[in-house]
C-alpha cells in the first residue's frame, strides 16, 4: 500500500528505516518505531502502544500485523506502521481537532488519531468499499486499550545501534513512565468512535461538510486531486498524503492560499474512481421514478423529521423554505443523482455533553445557570425547550475566533519548523553523498590494486 522510494535523497527517512522496525508484539513494535527515530512525539508513541495493529488486521493475515510493510489482502488496504507513524507527527495533531480520513480502510489510523484528538474530536473516515466499512465498525465495537506487560526488557532491541538512537523519553528497555501514563489516559477517556461512511472521495463537496484541522489521505492520487481535498482544511489546517508519488504536507494559508511541502517520495496505491461491476450496485444510482401527491406529502414530513440532523437552525429554515415551495405541485419526476456525501452531525445530548467543544459546554452552562433566575427572560423559556434547542446548535457557534496576529504566528512557526526540516533532509542528503563518494573512492583504489598486483 505504501512503498518506500530509495531512489531520492530527500525520502532518506523512509529509505533508510523502512522495513526495520517490525516486532514479534504491539508494543515492540512500537519501540523499534521509535528507536528509529520515526516517533518522535510522547503522543504518537503513546498512541501506537494504545492501539493493537492486529485487531484491525484480518485474521488471514494476523501473522503479519506487526512487521513494518504494507498489509493487503481483498479489498484492505494498509500502510507499513512507519508510513503511519511518520504521517502521524506530520499532522501535527492537537486535542479537540476535527479530523478526516480519505480512504479510511480498517479504521487502524483512524483510531491512532482518536487517542490523540481526545472526546472532543471528531473523526470521520471516507471508503469505497462498503465490505471494509463494515469491518472498520465491527473493529471499532470491538476496541480494547491493549495491556502493556510491566517487562519491557524481552521486547526491546538492545542492540547497540538501536540504544543510541534511543531518545529520553523511550529508552532502550521500553517506555518511560511519562509514555505510560499518557496510554493509560488514553485507555481511560470516553470518546467517540470514528465514524465511516461509504462513497468515493471524489465526490465530497466542502459545502455539504464541515472544515477539518486534519485530513489524512491513505491511497496516492493525482496533484490535481490535492487543491480540492485542500479545500475542506480549516484556516492554518493541515493535510498530508501521497500526490503523484510525493509526500505532500499541505497547510491552509487563508482562504486562498496554500503551501506545500514535499516529505518524501513514496508509492501508494491508488484511489479509486470507479468500482468493479461487482461493487456498483452497492452504490448504483435509484431509478426515476413518479411520485403521487401522497407519496410526495410523505416524503415531505420524512425529510421534515430528517431536519433535527441539521447541525444550525439556519439550514433547517432553508430546507423548511424549500419544502414550501414544492407545495402545490400535483406530481414531479424525482430523479436521483449520485447522493451528497454528508457525515451524520453529533446531536447535543445531556449524554453526549462531554463530546462537545470546552466553548460549548460552558455556553450552555450559562444558559441554564441564569434560565434559574426568575427576572431573566432566559427563565421566560422551559428547560424542556431549552434541551431542545440545544440539539440545533452547531458545536463550533461558541469557539473564540483566532486572532490574524494569532493566525500569522501559527503560519511563522509551522514555516519556521518546515524550514529547519528541510535544512536537516539536506544535512542527511549531503552526509549520504559524501559516505558514497568516499566507498566509490574506496572500491576505485581496492580495484586499481588489485588490477597491478595481478600485473606483477
Amino acid at each position: 500500500h505504501a512503498y518506500p522510494s530509495s531512489s531520492r535523497s530527500d525520502g532518506r527517512l523512509f529509505s533508510m528505516c523502512a522495513w526495520r522496525c517490525s516486532g514479534s508484539s504491539n508494543l515492540q513494535m512500537a519501540i523499534s518505531l521509535k528507536n528509529n527515530d520515526i516517533i518522535k512525539s510522547s503522543e504518537v508513541e503513546a498512541a501506537f502502544l494504545a492501539t493493537d495493529r492486529a485487531h484491525f488486521c484480518p485474521k488471514e493475515v494476523v501473522e503479519l500485523a506487526y512487521e513494518d510493510r504494507p498489509i493487503k489482502h481483498k479489498h484492505i488496504h494498509m500502510s507499513a506502521p512507519h508510513i503511519y507513524a511518520s504521517s502521524l507527527e506530520y499532522l501535527d495533531l492537537k486535542e479537540g481537532n476535527k479530523f478526516l480520513c480519505i480512504g479510511s480502510g480498517t479504521g487502524y489510523f483512524c483510531h491512532l488519531v482518536k487517542h490523540i484528538i481526545g472526546p472532543k474530536g471528531i473523526v470521520h473516515g471516507i471508503e469505497i468499499y462498503s465490505d471494509v466499512v463494515s469491518f472498520a465498525t465491527a473493529k471499532n465495537q470491538s476496541f480494547e486499550v491493549p495491556e502493556i506487560p510491566e517487562s519491557h526488557s524481552d521486547s526491546a532491541d538492545t542492540s547497540p545501534d538501536t540504544k543510541s538512537r534511543s531518545s529520553s523519553n523511550s529508552s532502550a528497555n521500553g517506555p518511560s513512565d511519562e509514555i505510560l501514563s499518557l496510554v493509560s489516559k488514553y485507555s481511560r477517556q470516553k470518546t467517540l468512535n470514528p465514524q465511516y461512511i461509504t462513497g468515493n472521495c471524489f465526490d465530497l463537496k466542502p459545502e455539504n461538510n464541515i472544515r477539518y484541522d486534519r485530513i489524512y489521505v491513505a491511497a496516492g492520487a493525482p496533484r490535481s486531486m490535492c487543491k480540492h481535498l485542500s479545500s475542506f482544511l480549516q484556516i492554518a489546517g493541515i493535510l498530508v498524503g501521497p500526490f503523484d508519488d510525493a509526500l505532500l504536507k499541505v497547510t491552509r494559508r487563508s482562504e486562498t492560499s496554500f503551501s506545500e511541502v514535499v516529505k518524501a517520495h513514496v508509492r501508494f496505491a491508488p484511489l479509486l474512481r470507479t468500482l468493479s461491476d461487482q461493487d456498483i450496485s452497492d452504490f448504483s444510482q435509484d431509478i426515476s421514478q413518479d411520485f403521487s401527491e401522497e407519496e410526495e406529502r410523505e416524503s415531505r414530513e420524512e425529510r421534515k423529521n430528517e431536519s433535527r440532523m441539521c447541525e444550525s437552525s439556519m439550514e433547517i429554515e432553508e430546507i423548511a423554505l424549500s419544502l414550501r415551495g414544492n407545495q402545490g405541485k400535483p406530481k414531479r419526476r424525482r430523479v436521483q443523482g449520485p447522493k451528497d456525501l454528508t457525515f451524520k452531525p453529533i446531536i447535543w445530548s445531556s449524554r453526549s455533553h462531554c463530546f462537545f467543544p470546552s466553548a460549548f459546554q460552558k455556553a450552555l452552562t450559562v444558559i441554564l445557570i441564569y434560565h434559574k433566575r426568575r427576572d431573566n427572560i432566559l427563565a421566560r423559556v422551559s428547560r424542556s425547550t431549552w434541551f431542545y434547542i440545544f440539539q440545533f446548535m452547531n458545536r463550533d457557534w461558541f469557539d473564540v475566533e483566532v486572532s490574524e496576529v494569532e493566525l500569522l504566528r501559527r503560519l511563522l512557526a509551522a514555516e519556521t519548523q518546515s524550514r529547519i526540516e528541510a535544512e536537516a533532509r539536506v544535512t542527511r542528503a549531503e552526509r549520504e553523498r559524501d559516505r558514497a563518494m568516499m566507498m566509490m573512492q574506496l572500491f576505485f583504489h581496492r580495484g586499481t590494486n588489485q588490477d597491478l598486483t595481478s600485473d606483477d
